[in-house]
């Protein structure tokens, strides 16, 4: 697996991050089905897959990639990155330092892309989960490059 660190093996890491699913983010959460994407006007929500509890994405932020990499000690990433069966989910702060807040991601106009760096270690992951092909399938649908 690629050695790009997770926020889990950080050295002086100040405190585990929660997972905040947010009583105004519902948008995010659906009833039944995969993560997905839907359209409101302009804007684009990703929609979490009804199999991803509360748990699983407290875990997928503890085990996640930050961003930017290479975090001084003490300072807390603008994102954080994972994979989940395949699917690739960035986290944002809610309470900085303490809380945030994950999606599925895609590629959008005007948006930076995920670095390099980290999407290899997202797609080593995968890999190791067994789950490459649909991660492959993924970022092909949603526009890594």
């Amino acid at each position: 697996m690629n050695s790009l660190p997770t926020l889990a093996t950080l050295p002086n890491m100040p405190l585990p991050y929660s997972y905040d699913p947010g009583v105004h983010r519902r948008k995010h959460c659906q009833a039944a089905g995969p993560a997905t994407f839907i359209k409101m006007g302009s804007i684009t929500i990703g929609k979490c897959p009804s199999a991803l509890t509360k748990q699983h994405a407290e875990e997928l932020l503890q085990n996640g990639f930050a961003y930017p990499p290479g975090l001084p000690e003490g300072a807390h990433p603008d994102k954080v990155y994972n994979v989940f069966e395949g699917v690739i989910y960035e986290a944002v702060p809610t309470m900085p330092g303490r809380s945030y807040h994950g999606y599925p991601w895609c590629f959008l106009p005007g948006r930076a892309r995920i670095p390099e760096c980290i999407f290899e270690a997202l797609k080593a992951r995968a890999k190791v989960e067994g789950f490459e092909r649909e991660f492959k399938h993924w970022t092909k649908e949603h526009g890594w490059k």
